[in-house]
């Protein structure tokens, strides 16, 4: 009989898996249909109430239950009500740039900045695939690195070859003495999309290093000895990109050719008019100069606002060459007005509204708006410079812009049914394991009890060792049943693990998905998003990565473009998800009992005793 049972349940898990009925896209808007008083006497509209309201007023309304890849994310409850003053970066953010355009130019700039420095860099591509946001760079090892919200490393690459996970695991997984310390120069978090040219550089550069040709094949003013080591190579590309930025000819370059570099969008536009038509001031804070904000502005705005209004005009004050993230933290930095067009400054005491700035601090910013605290959202790009530190300093609410969410909300979509069936697979393998489990638990009882006469204290070996004694027809059906279960198991492994190496990978052939890490586990960035703080306090110099996740303060909502912000309304409540444990949430777990015994019940609720 308990021969049967175990062929009975190895047969019913062999079978085919059943198709569920598929979830429908859209459902009709959820209006609660309710007379009843509200304990402050107002009542909730009927479904009746409701569509006559719409239909009088020529709406329609439903729920998508489909992601829509230009939504607003919310991680933490906002309410745009409440917000008095909206702050908004400019790159990668009013200014939507072409990343690989811009990052093309970017390389570019850099390699000639390392070649008349005796690299050697001809042949070099830009490869953008390689890099993404969010990685982290190991400058010891010459490693990029994807980890997951709990720091482990889940996908690496050496130069510009994949490790396998054999690898990963040697170089990350044995020694406990890697600790991903993001305040250490050994590790550089690749925090926004101006990092994808410096992390495509530097890992192009490490194969070279590797094979000796970097050292080879240099010429003067090349010195060996400053670039002999992972950690000196990344700080030469680092410095490359620097004076590639700072020499201005890259942007002198976009502001020639702004069409080439910069995605218009009118409804940025119509997004910003209608946050003042609700009475919101709003503000320019942008670490740019002025005559790169002024010209960038004036084409990727003026031609979609009412005529004859100028683009400064959208904001109550203007600063650039801000300094962020120095300008959240410092409360003495020099203030200056814009006196001219092009860019000639005058000492300033105080910001005014209507004014155009460079320099100061935010602190001038909440004096001048009379908005403070939770009164500000600040929207930006960067993860730390823009969203951390707006948030960790002056408790300013916070909005993240990320290009390309765009692509990865549709790339989810379509990696759907993939997804169900290696969710299908791993159901399917945990319960084959759960009853080759209670099989082996079982087959190791009965023979403890043949061995010891039917006392069933003796111990086994823990792997249901064969004892003495002659065995009985269920032992001999239990072990071909539990041997046929570790092949089931094997094969299903067999299926999954390509299945997980390559999730993902038609968003990004190396890195897969940008918000997760492992299967269907958060990435790094993406636990930075949503990570909300215990504490105001910033995080000390020797802090873990770990402890600086806790204390450090990141997104409220997020989204890939501001423009997105237009379908939502100047007055919208944004609402968290409720988050959600794994004991608060059924989930299906296989039970198997014994029918001679009864054991492999899951022990019921009692009360402990209170003596």
């Amino acid at each position: 009989m308990c021969a049967l049972l175990v062929l009975q349940q190895l047969a019913i898990l062999l079978r085919p898996s059943v198709l569920q009925t598929p979830v429908p896209r859209h459902r009709a808007a959820a209006f609660l249909a309710s007379g009843e008083p509200a304990a402050n006497g107002a009542t909730m509209l009927s479904n009746a109430e409701t569509s006559a309201m719409l239909s009088e007023l020529q709406l329609t309304a439903d729920a998508p239950l489909s992601v829509p890849p230009r939504g607003v994310f919310c991680t933490r409850s906002l309410d745009l009500t409440k917000i008095k003053c909206i702050g908004y970066d400019m790159d990668y953010t009013l200014i939507d740039y072409k990343m690989e355009v811009w990052e093309a130019r970017a390389y570019h700039y850099s390699k000639e900045e390392l070649r008349a420095k005796g690299f050697p860099v001809s042949g070099l591509k830009f490869k953008p695939e390689l890099v993404c946001r969010g990685l982290i760079i190991d400058t010891e090892r010459g490693n990029l690195l994807k980890v997951d919200r709990f720091g482990y490393v889940r996908r690496a690459m050496h130069g510009t070859r994949m490790l396998s996970r054999a690898e990963t695991y040697e170089e990350y997984g044995r020694s406990s003495t890697v600790d991903v310390d993001l305040r250490s120069d050994r590790w550089s978090f690749l925090n926004t999309l101006f990092s994808v040219s410096e992390g495509c550089l530097y890992m192009q550069l490490v194969d070279r290093l590797d094979s000796g040709a970097l050292i080879a094949d240099s010429v003067p003013p090349f010195d060996p000895g400053r670039c002999s080591s992972y950690s000196q190579l990344f700080r030469a590309v680092q410095r490359a990109l620097f004076r590639a930025h700072v020499q201005s000819t890259l942007k002198s370059e976009v502001m020639q050719h702004i069409e080439r570099f910069v995605n218009f969008d009118p409804e940025a536009s119509q997004a910003l008019l209608e946050q003042r038509r609700a009475g919101k001031k709003l503000a320019l804070i942008t670490n740019s100069d002025w005559v790169y904000t002024r010209t960038l502005m004036e084409v990727a705005f003026e031609p979609f606002l009412p005529g004859g209004m100028r683009w400064w005009q959208l904001f109550d004050v203007v600063v650039v060459s801000a300094c962020k993230p120095d300008f959240f933290t410092e409360t003495r930095r020099p203030l200056y007005s814009v006196a001219t067009a092009d860019g000639m400054l005058r000492e300033a005491l105080r910001m005014e509204l209507g004014g155009q700035y460079a320099g100061g601090n935010a602190r001038m910013v909440e004096k001048v708006t009379r908005c403070r605290g939770e009164e500000f959202l600040y929207v930006g790009d960067h993860i730390f410079t823009d969203v951390n530190m707006a948030k960790r300093c002056l408790s300013w609410r916070t909005c993240m812009i990320l290009q390309e969410l765009e692509q990865e909300v549709v790339g989810l979509d379509q990696g759907r049914e993939e997804g169900q069936q290696l969710r299908a697979l791993m159901s399917r393998r945990d319960e084959y394991a759960a009853l080759r489990c209670h099989v082996r638990s079982e087959l190791q009882r009965r023979r403890a009890q043949r061995d010891d006469g039917g006392g069933g204290i003796c111990g086994g070996d823990g792997d249901g060792g064969s004892g003495g004694g002659t065995p009985s027809e269920w032992e001999v059906s239990a072990v071909a049943s539990e041997e046929r279960l570790r092949e089931a198991i094997e094969a299903c492994e067999a299926q999954i693990q390509p299945m997980v190496e390559t999730e993902g990978a038609h968003v990004n052939r190396y890195w897969g998905y940008l918000s997760r890490a492992g299967w269907a586990d958060k990435s790094h960035l993406m636990r930075q998003i949503e990570k909300y703080p215990r504490s105001n306090l910033p995080p000390s110099p020797t802090a873990s990565l770990d402890t600086t996740l806790r204390l450090a303060r990141y997104a409220d909502i997020y989204t890939s473009r501001i423009s997105n912000l237009l379908a939502y309304t100047a007055y919208f409540r944004f609402t968290a998800s409720p988050q959600s444990l794994q004991h608060d949430v059924p989930h299906a777990h296989l039970k198997v009992r014994s029918a001679a015994t009864g054991s492999g019940d899951i022990p019921r609720v009692s009360p402990r005793s209170e003596t």
